[in-house]
């Protein structure tokens, strides 16, 4: 095993190791929580097939993936506004918002580009992170350091130099895309999250882009379907540990405990997503059947997978969406809410039809 060279966060790490790390990232602890971590994701990833419309979640658990990760970058914003903006599609909404809905289309920038193309590489970085950023983003030439928030203390200097990054960066694809290691997917997933931030490619936005490519990269190994899974909560919940096995792998070269830290964020993340997923399919039979017989708007096709995917609806969805009349449309939301199942809102000009159950579970 080559001699770890000494770390000294005031100084570039110039000495990442390449990949796959020379350390046994495979013992059986960690074999025995990949099984556990897998077989809940599979579990949930299965969950979705439970609802009539995937769009219905496509369109709102990404949403709180964004939001939480932002969140660990100190970017708060709040359900009831996202969930707006996404109604209203206009520009006068919180910078905090602007940059949460950006994170949600890089992701989905990033799955697209899976789509068409499936493989991982740096182009697709840049890309990830000029969407978050909002401006072209690419590998950065120059250096870089991370501090803490608070004390503005030095904790991290990334490697510098930008032939060195990028060396670094296609040791990073290779490993990505190899699917002849036979290393376990999640396992590999730990590793690429640790890689990716240990080298810092870009100057701001590496800790939402590495953890969109934790989304993709169980797309690209065909363990998920749709992005429904969200750790950056439990990131969020458990981040003085995500920063403190990070640091050892740095520092000492140890593996075992963040891989296993990552494994239960998959584990935990993965029953919290399949509860969500039952518990929306419930408030859906709910809906149905509360309104069954009071409402045509529960037999219109698609009309009650609308409150659904978009929890702030408004009179203009519904319209473009059925591909009916403002006035049938109109009359649809205002029965389901003389119902109870919705709640009108006026905001400025516009009226507003929330799905309060919804928002409540999402916002759990």
């Amino acid at each position: 095993m080559a001699t770890q060279v000494q770390f000294n966060r005031d100084t570039p790490w110039n000495h990442i190791p390449t990949l796959p790390p020379m350390a046994d990232i495979e013992s059986p602890d960690i074999l025995r929580a990949c099984i556990s971590a897998s077989s809940e994701l599979a579990k949930a990833n299965a969950l979705v097939k439970m609802l009539p419309n995937e769009a219905v979640l496509v369109h709102t658990l990404p949403v709180q993936e964004a939001r939480r990760s932002s969140e660990i970058e100190n970017i708060v914003t709040t359900n009831d506004e996202l969930y707006r903006a996404m109604a209203t599609n206009k520009s006068q909404v919180s910078p905090a918002t602007k940059e949460v809905l950006h994170y949600r289309e890089a992701l989905w920038e990033g799955i697209s580009s899976l789509r068409a193309r499936p493989i991982l590489n740096v182009p697709i970085f840049e890309r990830i992170c000029s969407r978050i950023r909002d401006v072209e983003m690419r590998v950065r030439p120059g250096p870089v350091t991370i501090s803490n928030f608070a004390t503005e203390e030095v904790i991290y200097t990334p490697p510098t130099g930008y032939e060195h990054l990028i060396g670094l960066l296609t040791n990073l694809e290779h490993f990505i895309n190899d699917n002849g290691d036979n290393l376990q997917p999640l396992v590999k997933m730990a590793v690429i999250h640790y890689q990716f931030e240990a080298i810092h490619p870009f100057t701001d936005g590496n800790g939402r882009t590495g953890r969109i490519l934790n989304i993709l990269y169980l797309i690209h190994q065909g363990l998920l379907d749709v992005p429904i899974l969200y750790l950056s909560r439990f990131f969020i919940q458990n981040r003085s540990e995500y920063y403190r096995y990070l640091r050892e792998v740095t520092e000492a070269g140890k593996w075992q405990q963040w891989i296993l830290y990552i494994l239960e964020a998959v584990t935990q993340t993965s029953r919290d997503t399949g509860r969500r997923i039952a518990a929306i399919s419930a408030l859906i039979d709910n809906v149905i059947t509360k309104a069954r017989g009071k409402t045509k708007a529960v037999e219109r096709e698609g009309f009650v997978d609308l409150l659904f995917k978009w929890p702030y609806c408004k009179i203009g969805i519904v319209k473009d969406e059925l591909k009916c009349s403002r006035l049938t449309a109109t009359k649809y939301l205002n029965e389901i809410t003389d119902i109870g199942l919705l709640e009108r809102l006026k905001l400025g000009r516009e009226y507003y039809y929330i799905n309060t159950r919804l928002m409540e579970l999402l916002s759990e």
